[in-house]
């Protein structure tokens, strides 16, 4: 492995690219277009959008549970849906702020003070982490799905499918019907988690890019102070001036980041929370009223698919904190009485750290998914009495 940052994160760039266009959505290329794999993805959650009304139409009136029980997975069909318009529709912006952070890299990189380099490579095993862990739990969850309904359909004898929905024209208590309608259930799935899995990729490179930006303004800071006590002649005032000057274009290019990436994600980070805490319940009611064998598996998705972007949201809170507690620690009593009105209006602008929003009224955090974990457990409480009456 490489021991330049630039390259590490252009490594792990080129997997994300990867991933993003075996679904055809490589929104990174600012020429991005639909192509056949595109129109395949598109088509597969419109016949999933389509079967699963026919299914609930046939099935409706001999079983109004199975309406419910049917929508357990629409939440992450809308979750799709959303991520897909949302990519398409950011394109310029995201080719944009790729080109940006790639330049951070290449940029700080070249700094004689090896601690940038540091800060870069901690900040690309952070992200290969994170990318990891995410992709894993995806993974686990829709190959338990696949694996746990037909390891139990063919042990026991009884016919549990993926999904809910039919495929019309083909009955699924015969042999031939049920596997025909498992087998395209098991390229939904697959397909359906790896899309989901592009569209949290997007926003986790981005959003885990505020440590490289926290940790390049400590050490700008750090600098700072070093002349600051050093200002002895004009030259090294007016170095540390310049210096002053860039501390406070960073603070403003970490701004504008921030809130491009609210521009872009408050509404994917809204839908996903919202409708993760929905197919919770949902599906718990599924479990309590249903053989879906493969529902506790995709509970297992929902959970920290609803606790993801909670988390991203705390990192990127922390990090805003970081720069303004950075602000606080420049040697203020060694600065000139110009240079101190000028960190006076820095720590007056860095009092409102930047944060995405949820719903456009909580900003996004942990403590934001324990309020619906709370919402998400008192429904279900008063479900699980309305079933045992």
């Amino acid at each position: 492995m490489s021991t330049r940052a630039s390259d590490n994160f252009n490594e792990i760039m080129r997997f994300v690219r990867f991933i993003t266009s075996c679904v055809g959505f490589d929104v990174y290329d600012p020429n991005f277009h639909f192509t056949a794999v595109t129109i395949t993805v598109v088509t597969l959650i419109s016949m999933y959008y389509i079967f699963t009304i026919l299914t609930i139409a046939k099935e409706f009136h001999g079983n109004w549970m199975f309406m419910i029980q049917a929508s357990a997975m629409s939440g992450s069909v809308v979750q799709a849906c959303t991520k897909i318009y949302m990519g398409v529709s950011s394109v310029p912006t995201v080719s944009k702020l790729y080109v940006q952070l790639n330049q951070n890299y290449t940029h700080f990189e070249k700094e004689e003070d090896a601690r940038y380099s540091m800060a870069l490579l901690r900040s690309c095993h952070k992200l290969r982490r994170f990318l990891v862990l995410v992709g894993i739990s995806y993974m686990v969850g829709a190959l338990g799905m696949i694996i746990v309904a037909v390891l139990a359909s063919i042990l026991t004898g009884k016919l549990y499918l993926i999904m809910h929905f039919h495929l019309p024209g083909i009955d699924v208590n015969t042999e031939w019907g049920f596997w025909a309608t498992q087998a395209l259930h098991c390229v939904c799935i697959i397909l359906g988690g790896l899309g989901l899995y592009t569209g949290d990729m997007i926003i986790i490179v981005y959003l885990m890019q505020s440590f490289v930006y926290a940790d390049i303004l400590q050490l700008k800071v750090d600098h700072l102070n070093v002349l600051s006590e050093k200002q002895d002649s004009t030259e090294k005032h007016y170095e540390a001036s310049a210096q002053l000057v860039n501390i406070a274009k960073w603070h403003q290019t970490y701004t504008r980041f921030v809130d491009q990436c609210n521009d872009m994600f408050s509404v994917m980070v809204s839908v996903q929370v919202t409708t993760s805490a929905v197919c919770i319940v949902i599906t718990v009611f599924s479990l309590l009223t249903s053989d879906w064998i493969g529902g506790y598996c995709y509970f297992c998705v929902l959970v920290p698919n609803m606790y993801l972007y909670c988390i991203l949201g705390t990192m990127l809170e922390n990090c805003s904190e970081k720069f303004m507690y950075e602000m606080y620690n420049i040697s203020f009593y060694n600065l000139n009485p110009s240079q101190q009105r000028f960190v006076l209006f820095m720590l007056a602008r860095s009092q409102q750290p930047g944060a995405i929003l949820l719903l456009g009224v909580m900003p996004l955090s942990v403590s934001s998914a324990l309020q619906v974990t709370k919402s998400i457990y008192s429904i279900t409480m008063m479900m699980a009495r309305f079933l045992q009456k």
